[in-house]
């Protein structure tokens, strides 16, 4: 009972990450997911036995303490890189706006002997920047490593249509 306590404690200082999530990779490994927050920590264990570790940072339209409310694999080219869509609910702003609403990340991993590195980290969905994919938003091409993203409103554009072709290079690295 003492041991569930002191965990529970560092818990919710954010000293130590407790799993949250699982997904199966198509390749044979899996990746698990936990909140550390204001951070997301992402492990990868691939098939052959490597485990690759990343932490990410989270931007300010995200509460620091909420946990992810969906993490999602797009793409793996294994070996080499992942692709993954994690989501939140947004940090509320006055008069009720965002109190339901999602901020919604694209992150490029490359995959090496260093470990996880993440080399794209794209805001894919947000209540707070008023930003929208389309439907279907994303389009995983896994023999030619092409992932195509389709927003109604896009990141760079405020209030118009965007689209984008993101292609995994050969270091696993976003191009």
């Amino acid at each position: 009972m003492r041991t569930r306590y002191w965990v529970n404690a560092l818990a919710l200082t954010g000293i130590v990450a407790i799993p949250q999530g699982q997904i199966s990779l198509p390749s044979g490994g899996v990746i698990q997911y936990s909140s550390a927050a204001p951070r997301t920590r992402f492990e990868i264990d691939s098939k052959d036995g490597k485990r690759y570790v990343a932490t990410v940072e989270r931007d300010a339209t995200v509460s620091p303490k909420t946990e992810p409310s969906k993490v999602e694999l797009i793409g793996e080219v294994p070996n080499k890189s992942l692709i993954l869509s994690d989501s939140y609910i947004s940090a509320p702003l006055g008069m009720h706006y965002c109190q339901a609403g999602e901020e919604r990340f694209l992150r490029i991993f490359a995959l090496t002997n260093g470990g996880a590195r993440q080399t794209l980290k794209l805001k894919l969905a947000s209540c707070r920047e008023n930003i929208e994919l389309a439907d279907p938003g994303l389009e995983w091409s896994p023999g030619s490593e092409v992932l195509q993203i389709h927003w109604l409103q896009g990141p760079s554009n405020k209030g118009e249509m965007e689209n984008r072709t993101i292609r995994i290079g050969s270091s696993g690295k976003p191009q």
